[in-house]
């Protein structure tokens, strides 16, 4: 299996199906070492040739949500690196929108630091749709004033059934791997969510206000199980999408 990587995209160039499925075993593989159980339902072909923008929440001088030295601009892009590699193993074509700390305004940007958030995220709105893309999701962490609150949940437009179904499948996944949250995939109007014109979601991974929260968000194993918890998702709601669709035969040309 050949990963080739292009301007932001990672492509998986599958060989022969045999290889692919090589592929998807030593994922599966990788994660009954780390703990969380596997569907069997994650392993399909749903996702290949499908293009899928990752979108690490924040960049730059817009660090997100933080809680002493932990960022959540550098959780954000470790979860997305590792969701992209699941993502390519499994056949999609992957654009990650960022790649390192930096934000999408560019470094010639100059004007107030508003300014410069705006165009970042219009930024991120227009690559993923002039990709084409077939889904986009971003990955950002929650905080609130207190410390209590913990657990991720997924985020999709209001009145967009295929985004909700994507988040609530995601949702399922994070319940089911992570084991640590009870939360509901919910309707939101968030900036990304209305003026992307695919499928979109929001994935709040965690609580980075809370202590206990913020340790496991910078834990590798655990962004491992939250980038895979993601992918399961992502896959379900594929295979969903496919299943609904009426079979090819006769009747159905």
């Amino acid at each position: 299996m050949e990963i080739i990587r292009l301007r932001r995209v990672y492509v998986i160039r599958k060989r022969t199906a045999a290889m692919v499925l090589s592929g998807l075993l030593t994922l599966a593989l990788v994660f009954l070492a780390q703990g969380p159980p596997v569907s069997e339902e994650v392993f399909s072909y749903a996702v290949a040739n499908k293009i899928i923008v990752i979108d690490p929440g924040h960049g730059g001088i817009d660090t997100g949500a933080s809680r002493g030295n932990i960022v959540e601009k550098d959780i954000t892009l470790a979860i997305a690196k590792r969701l992209a590699k699941d993502l390519s193993q499994g056949g999609a074509a992957v654009i990650l929108l960022r790649e390192n700390g930096k934000d999408l305004a560019g470094d010639d940007f100059q004007g107030r630091i508003r300014d410069r958030k705006r165009k970042d995220m219009n930024t991120r709105v227009r690559r993923a749709n002039e990709a084409k893309a077939d889904l986009m999701i971003s990955i950002h962490t929650n905080a609130e004033l207190g410390s209590s609150s913990s657990g991720a949940q997924t985020f999709y437009q209001f009145g967009d059934e295929k985004s909700k179904m994507t988040a609530v499948s995601i949702q399922e996944e994070l319940k089911r791997v992570l084991g640590n949250t009870k939360r509901k995939a919910s309707g939101a109007n968030y900036f990304v969510l209305k003026n992307t014109r695919m499928p979109a979601v929001i994935v709040e991974v965690g609580f980075i206000s809370n202590p206990r929260e913020a340790r496991l968000l910078i834990d590798p194993d655990y962004q491992s199980k939250v980038s895979y918890a993601i992918f399961s998702g992502i896959t379900r709601a594929a295979q969903q999408e496919l299943d609904a669709k009426p079979s090819e035969g006769p009747g159905n040309p």
